[in-house]
């Protein structure tokens, strides 16, 4: 029986005990719930033009000098007298007598013209002379003197930027002599 009474003891301890934590946890009211914050950073990247490059081709002109020879041919008539006389009145030196005879025709006479070295009668048919001359013809060709590449490359840079970001922390200030210090006082 004091085996019984002992089980009996222990038994109304544990009973004991087991309503004091009853008693504690029905005290216990939620008043609210409480949410602590705090802030991140959110990035996000934005495309920007910060300027522009304009490519335009235009032509410029310049003038030259070329130096080029041209061949032109050109007549000379040259009268040939074989007496004096005769040159005298080409020449402006002569008197009456000298144009009187020279102004009266003689049939038999032919006149005799050297071209190019050729010696060419004259006679009543007209003779034809050509003459030429080199003049100059401009064309121009393109050539490629000078070959440009456009490129356009992307440069990646780690950039570090401050963000101030704010957080909250609870604060608890006890005052007075709560439950909750006498219960981790107490011995169990």
């Amino acid at each position: 029986m004091t085996t019984d009474h002992t089980e009996n003891l222990y038994q109304d301890d544990l009973e004991s005990q087991k309503s004091t934590l009853a008693d504690e946890t029905s005290n216990v009211v939620n008043v609210g719930h409480l949410e602590l914050l705090e802030e991140r950073p959110i990035i996000s990247k934005e495309r920007l033009d910060v300027g522009k490059v304009t490519v335009t081709k235009h032509a410029r002109t310049k003038t030259i000098d070329v130096p080029i020879e041209l061949v032109e041919e050109y007549i000379t008539i040259r009268t040939e007298y074989h007496d004096a006389e005769s040159q005298n009145l080409l020449s402006g030196h002569y008197d009456e007598k000298d144009i009187l005879r020279h102004v009266e025709p003689s049939l038999d006479s032919k006149a005799v013209v050297t071209v190019n070295g050729k010696q060419i009668e004259i006679g009543d048919d007209p003779i034809e002379i050509v003459l030429s001359r080199q003049v100059a013809t401009i064309t121009k060709d393109t050539y490629a003197v000078q070959e440009i590449d456009v490129n356009k490359s992307t440069h990646i840079h780690t950039d570090s930027i401050q963000v101030e970001l704010k957080h909250e922390e609870l604060d608890v200030t006890e005052e007075g002599f709560l439950a909750h210090e006498a219960n981790t006082t107490r011995p169990k």
